[in-house]
């Protein structure tokens, strides 16, 4: 029978906008699936057909309460730091590293939508609307700030408010790349001490944070080539790996796979294991050549972090063996792809030197 109670309506429909918001951070937009969502919320498929219309519609309520939610907790933060601009600046920036509307999760539904955003007017506006309106927020306050000292000709405040979004844009995609342990407080000390590095009239440099020892804090995470003794851990990362991209399970033919890459040396696979010898995650590498510098390459082909042990810091590792191996064995380079909406590996990628291939497109032919 149709839900008729509101109350239990517009709790569905926050359930499945929330299943939502993980399932973009675990998957991406390109391999998002009514079926994954509905799993992820506990409901039936049909129980998300009756709420939305369609996958687009979720998506477009998704999009719409996250964007909403952040005005909220903007208006919120200027109502309570009152009419004086320089508070309601810096009420801004806190605002921005707000942990209910900053946590990795949204950040990841950020960065997929504005990712698409490029080829979608819907998600343009919603986005571009949004921007634009926060945008001139910060730069009226620069300008009062700024005019308020009489400093016009000394600080261009379109500058300074540039400045200010890029920050902000830049933490957010630290959020996204650490997760749940990023350090608020340290960023809201690089917020302050800019402040007071550009408007020193109305901001008071915070004390030098001291030094953090994180050697005990610090995951211990070993990595290993894997050899024959290992195929069976390697084979399970494996499969997971491949149901990631919608593979059906079949652990069966994962370990065939990786015994036969091991056994004709076709390919070199990396592990990751914890302290209890558990297997975290796995790269695995194919050796071969580039006729155009007449040198061998390597293409990173698979990496893959069990679920319960992201944010860790072992695809960093991995990625790391990665390239010493590659340089061990004379590689001129490391090739890889990845999905255009994978923000986070993206983030990971260009942490560490990758650069984004923008000369050549990319043609497969199935058989």
């Amino acid at each position: 029978m149709p839900i008729t109670n509101p109350a239990i309506h517009q709790e569905r429909r926050k359930l499945l906008i929330d299943a939502t918001i993980t399932a973009i951070a675990e998957f991406g937009l390109s391999k998002l699936t009514l079926a994954k969502i509905s799993s992820i919320a506990g409901l039936t498929a049909g129980t998300v057909n009756f709420h939305f219309d369609s996958k687009e519609s979720l998506l477009l309520e998704t999009l719409n309460f996250v964007s909403e939610e952040f005005d909220h907790s903007i208006a919120k933060a200027l109502k309570n730091a009152g009419p004086e601009p320089a508070k309601r600046l810096a009420a801004i920036m806190d605002a921005s590293l707000d942990p209910d509307i900053t946590e990795h999760r949204k950040m990841a539904v950020w960065h997929a939508f504005d990712s698409e955003s490029r080829g979608r007017e819907d998600y343009q506006l919603i986005r571009g609307n949004l921007d634009q309106q926060n945008f001139k927020l910060i730069l009226g306050l620069c300008e009062d700030i700024i005019n308020s000292a009489d400093k016009q000709i000394e600080i261009n405040a379109r500058a300074i408010a540039n400045a200010i979004s890029g920050l902000t844009d830049e933490m957010w995609s630290e959020i996204l790349f650490a997760g749940e342990g990023y350090d608020r407080d340290d960023a809201r000390h690089i917020c302050s001490s800019f402040l007071a590095s550009i408007f020193p009239w109305c901001y008071d440099m915070p004390t030098p944070r001291p030094n953090r020892n994180t050697k005990d804090t610090q995951t211990v995470i070993n990595v290993t080539r894997a050899s024959l003794e290992d195929a069976d851990k390697a084979s399970v990362l494996f499969d997971l790996y491949r149901r990631f991209y919608g593979e059906e399970p079949d652990l069966t033919l994962a370990k065939q796979y990786i015994v036969d890459r091991l056994n004709t040396n076709t390919s070199v696979i990396f592990i990751a294991w914890d302290t209890d010898s558990q297997a975290l995650g796995f790269t695995q590498l194919y050796p071969t050549f580039c006729s155009v510098d007449a040198t061998p390459i390597v293409v990173l082909y698979d990496l893959y972090v069990d679920s319960s042990a992201r944010q860790m810091g072992i695809g960093k590792a991995l990625m790391n063996h990665a390239m010493a191996y590659a340089k061990e064995t004379g590689a001129s380079r490391i090739d890889l792809e990845t999905a255009i909406d994978n923000i986070q590996a993206q983030s990971l990628y260009e942490s560490l030197g990758y650069v984004r291939d923008t000369s050549f497109y990319k043609y497969s032919l199935t058989l």
